[in-house]
């Protein structure tokens, strides 16, 4: 019996190791289990958070290249704008690191990114057939890797999209034709070098050149003779003994150039001032003639002057844009327009013709003033009716020779391929809205025949005095009406301006411009006396017109591409994490 109870409590003994042993493996198991799907939960939650850091790291750098991609300071805008493909880093450091005022992303979260260009070829070569410059535009793909880390768990994903960079459009190409040279209040190509010269015997009236306000620009330069008067008065402080210095001419009053209220500019040669300089007292002689000296301390040498710049351009620009073309050489109708002009003095003397002209008479007539009891007793003129005031708006373009004289208005140019005679005063009127009038004269050479380099025969302002029988109601033409006119307007003439009279006052005929000249054959000794130019910038009310000037209407870009970046993603993908 005992033998059969020890046999029995040792098999109890057995099954409940056995037991004990089995709950212990299940124990085990049920927490290896537990503590794989914790690690793996943790590890999924490191990933999910490493992931959600990659992809805010995307977002971050497309906000910094939207919200900075158009400073030119920029990392990304120098690669993308002057490099075919590279790569630069971003500093993310905002998420993982926080500011003062926003905390971190996540905390212990880094996030990094890297901003990749690659231009696409093939898109930019058919913006260019489609007529886009190479030089405009750029096209492309950006490439965002960012990677984010979180318990040193990492991912990383790739997004591309495609980005366009177009030079920012400026304002229309501001070629268009106006004012001639319009800072200008003389504006000279080649000139006769004895232009400003006073002559040894010319003591009675010598002739006088003044410009006031604007620049002066010879592109050859020229030597200018400074009489005494000059060189006590506005030259005082820029000769060194005004007093003992010696000027140009016997009566030391007038001639050579008064050029003291304008900038001078010069491109070749410089433009000097000559007289006799004192040379002291123990230097013999005394005085000697000044060599090399500019003219005064405004005076600088400039580039050349390019035609547009100055808004110079070929006949067949200013025809093409004319809103009124008269060419009796392409339509021969136009040729009625033509005429002969004369006028003659009372009795008969003094005829005066313009030969085949387009007659531009601005005056009216003295019989249609009003009666005012001021003028009963008085001599009305041509001058006192306003009515036939030559309208110029837009462009006028007349091939051949045109008389102008008289009330112009409106805001326009003339533009003529010939002669422009001038027959007396230039005056505007305000246009018939009562607005400030501006006019234009321009005169080309016709180069199908007049081909001379020396002495043009076309493209000139001819200043053609005359008499008028008719100009007054007493019939009797005051003998020094026309002797210096006044010119309203700009005036370019590439033949040069010059005085044709044959009258035995010559040499008292000046003339007043107020506006511009500029000449590109300019002849001193042809002109009238003493010329006077008062600068004033007629382009301004031109520009006031509701006429297109516009030579070019081709757009302008300025040195700044607008960067822009498409909304649609063409790729996104999670990488390998390599940053």
């Amino acid at each position: 019996m005992k033998r059969l109870h020890a046999r029995r409590a040792g098999i109890a003994l057995f099954f409940t190791i056995c037991t004990i042993a089995v709950i212990s493996i299940i124990v085990y198991g049920m927490i290896y289990f537990m503590r794989g799907e914790v690690y793996h939960s943790e590890n999924y939650v490191d990933s999910t958070i490493s992931l959600l850091l990659a992809e805010a790291g995307v977002e971050e750098t497309l906000f910094a290249v939207k919200s900075q991609m158009n400073d030119p300071e920029n990392a990304f805008y120098k690669l993308i704008t002057q490099q075919d493909e590279g790569s630069v880093d971003m500093d993310l450091s905002r998420l993982s690191k926080g500011t003062k005022s926003v905390t971190p992303i996540v905390q212990g979260g880094t996030v990094k990114a890297r901003l990749s260009w690659q231009l696409d070829k093939k898109a930019f070569e058919d913006l260019i057939a489609q007529g886009v410059p190479r030089e405009i535009a750029r096209q492309g793909s950006i490439i965002i890797n960012s990677q984010g880390s979180f318990h040193n768990t990492r991912k990383q994903v790739e997004v591309k999209k495609s980005l366009k960079a177009m030079l920012l459009k400026g304002p229309l190409n501001a070629n268009a034709v106006g004012m001639i040279a319009p800072e200008h209040g003389l504006f000279l190509n080649k000139s006769d070098p004895d232009s400003f010269k006073i002559q040894t015997f010319d003591f009675w009236d010598p002739w006088g050149f003044i410009v006031k306000g604007g620049k002066t620009y010879m592109q050859d330069g020229v030597n200018i003779d400074l009489p005494k008067w000059l060189m006590l008065t506005k030259m005082r402080n820029e000769l060194e003994h005004p007093w003992l210095d010696m000027g140009i001419g016997w009566t030391g009053w007038n001639g050579g150039a008064d050029l003291s209220d304008t900038e001078i500019e010069y491109s070749e040669n410089p433009v000097n001032r000559q007289y006799y300089k004192w040379q002291g007292i123990f230097h013999w002689p005394w005085w000697e003639k000044s060599n090399g000296e500019l003219y005064h301390s405004q005076t600088r040498e400039v580039k050349k002057y390019e035609n547009k710049s100055v808004n110079v351009y070929p006949a067949e620009v200013y025809k093409r844009l004319a809103n009124r073309v008269v060419d009796p050489q392409e339509t021969p109708k136009h040729g009625q327009y033509f005429t002969n002009v004369n006028f003659e003095e009372a009795f008969g003397r003094n005829e005066v013709t313009y030969q085949n002209v387009v007659p531009l008479y601005g005056w009216g007539d003295w019989r249609k003033v009003p009666n005012k009891y001021s003028r009963y007793f008085g001599n009305p003129t041509k001058a006192h009716d306003t009515s036939r005031a030559v309208e110029i708006n837009g462009l006028t373009y007349i091939k051949g020779d045109v008389f102008l004289e008289g009330w112009v208005k409106g805001k326009g140019l003339l533009v003529v391929e010939g002669n422009i005679y001038v027959g007396g005063d230039v005056l505007t009127l305000p246009d018939d809205s009562g607005l400030e009038s501006s006019v234009g004269i321009i005169a080309l050479r016709d180069k199908s025949w007049d081909t001379s380099t020396e002495n043009p025969q076309t493209g000139k302002i001819i200043y053609k005095p005359h008499h008028d029988s008719d100009w007054s109601r007493f019939g009797i033409t005051h003998p020094f009406r026309n002797l210096s006119p006044r010119l309203e307007g700009c005036f370019h003439a590439q033949g040069g301006m010059e005085l044709e009279t044959d009258s035995s006052m010559k040499k008292l005929c000046n003339m007043d411009i107020v506006g511009n000249l500029s000449v590109d054959y300019f002849d001193r000794r042809r002109m009238p006396n003493d010329v006077r130019i008062t600068y004033y910038n007629w382009q301004e009310v031109l520009e006031r017109s509701t006429y297109d000037y516009t030579v070019d209407k081709k757009i302008d870009y300025i040195n700044l591409y607008e960067l822009a970046i498409q909304k649609e993603i063409v790729s996104w993908r999670e990488v390998d994490a390599t940053l």
